[in-house]
């Protein structure tokens, strides 16, 4: 156990927790890289009047994060931000119902009785501000009740209540969704003075939200792209340093290229190392190459099942074209990739793999069956990891982009470093510029820009 001033675990898990997370949200701004602005817009909403935020995009990306640290900042320091995780069985009235008996259980109320029979009002002594109150609950079973039950617990809960309503897109009825959609709105209207964040996988608001455009309103809109450079090179030292550890800057640039902009897996990664350190024989100060091999292999072995499951399945043939073929599709910074780009990627990593002069057996595939098997990983029983953009013909994506990263750290294990810091090609990018990345390792590493084409 030698990291140098750490001998005693509790005291190491407990830093450790203060700068990474790869199992839940950070809750705290100060962990946040590269959200700044995104913090800021969701602050400035939800100070106006009827205003919620929902912050959407592709799993992993951070959405639970920063809507947890969000929620830290704007609620009252006179009580906790109410959380509250989806799933498909999730019901609107049953959520509402859900929060109401959360604030009342968290100010330790008393049920005393219930009203007439045909009323249903749940009744409860709180206590609020060192004295005991009254408070009534009705049965939630409409917008107007679902309004009024919030109301009268949000006024017992702190002096600024938020909900984050995590994970939305997990609700399978759309009429679920829409119910709440018609509550923000109503809540808006009745002045009642709490906010909303939700969050949800996805690449459009309408998706999650539908047609039922007056709610939108309601609603700051924050669409999360993947980390800049320099925020996934900043988890990693940020973390490290804490602990008085140095890293190999060749170390620092592949864990950032490996997270794809996914800060989950910089995070991962960097959980791994610490514990390996603190695990080592002898003093480590420093990580280096081997290290970060080590800590690899056991972020992969430790992995979330379902990103291995399709990986499996798509990889699992009687030859090993599959897997090369796999490797290919995360070979490129670029979200969506044309299927000539694909095959070019498919050939430089057959060539790394065997040479330029392979022997008869080990050829490349040539394009037409090269596009067949890459046309199967379409298909479930192949792991469904990619589909087709619908409007634009020989254009791939994956279905999760989250599964890029572990395909890379994948490819990496076996020997095979992907192109996962550089486009396809390069393009005019669009206004929407972001902060250039940091050179890194003597490597020259372009703006960071989102171009016309990408997601």
């Amino acid at each position: 156990m030698t990291i140098a001033g750490y001998s005693d675990k509790s005291e190491f898990v407990s830093k450790l927790n203060q700068h990474v997370s790869a199992s839940q949200p950070l809750r705290s701004i100060e962990g946040l890289f590269g959200r700044e602005k995104e913090i800021s817009l969701i602050e400035e909403a939800l100070y106006a009047e009827g205003r919620h935020a929902f912050i959407y995009g592709d799993r992993g990306v951070g959405k639970s994060s920063l809507a947890a640290a969000a929620a830290s900042q704007y609620q009252s320091s006179d009580n906790r931000p109410i959380q509250v995780s989806c799933g498909p069985d999730t019901t609107f009235y049953q959520t509402i119902e859900e929060i109401a008996q959360h604030v009342v259980k968290k100010a330790n109320g008393k049920r005393k009785y219930n009203a007439e029979s045909s009323l249903n009002l749940k009744i409860y002594t709180v206590k609020w501000k060192n004295e005991d109150r009254e408070i009534t609950i009705p049965s939630v079973d409409s917008i107007y009740s679902a309004v009024e039950a919030i109301e009268e617990t949000a006024n017992c809960h702190s002096k600024c209540p938020v909900v984050v309503i995590d994970e939305f897109d997990q609700i399978s009825s759309h009429d679920e969704r829409k119910l709440f959609a018609v509550f923000l709105k109503a809540l808006g209207d009745s002045c009642v003075g709490i906010k909303f964040i939700f969050t949800g996988v996805a690449s459009s608001l309408q998706q999650l939200l539908g047609d039922h455009q007056s709610s939108f309103r309601q609603l700051l809109t924050i669409p999360l792209d993947r980390l800049n450079w320099t925020p996934r090179e900043t988890i990693v030292k940020d973390a490290l340093k804490s602990f008085g550890i140095s890293v190999d800057p060749e170390v620092l640039y592949s864990i950032a290229k490996l997270s794809n902009g996914f800060p989950y897996y910089a995070h991962l990664i960097t959980e791994r190392l610490l514990w390996d350190a603190f695990n080592n024989e002898s003093v480590v100060d420093l990580i280096g190459q081997d290290e970060f091999e080590e800590a690899l292999r056991g972020a992969i072995a430790g992995i979330q099942a379902h990103l291995d499951e399709p990986y499996q399945k798509a990889t699992l043939r009687r030859t090993n074209d599959y897997r090369e073929i796999v490797w290919a599709t995360a070979d490129s910074e670029s979200m969506l990739r044309y299927s000539h780009h694909l095959f070019s990627s498919y050939l430089r990593i057959h060539e790394q793999l065997y040479g330029k002069d392979p022997s008869p057996e080990d050829c490349p595939l040539p394009k037409d069956k090269f596009m067949k098997r890459l046309a199967n990983l379409k298909k479930p029983e192949y792991g469904g990891i990619l589909e087709s953009v619908t409007d634009r013909k020989g254009i791939y994506s994956y279905r999760e982009n989250f599964l890029r990263g572990y395909v890379a750290m994948k490819a990496l294990e076996a020997g095979v470093e992907l192109q996962g810091d550089k486009p396809d090609e390069p393009k005019v990018p669009t206004a929407m510029a972001r902060e250039k990345r940091q050179t890194s390792a003597g490597k020259d590493l372009t703006p960071n820009v989102k171009f016309r084409g990408e997601e």
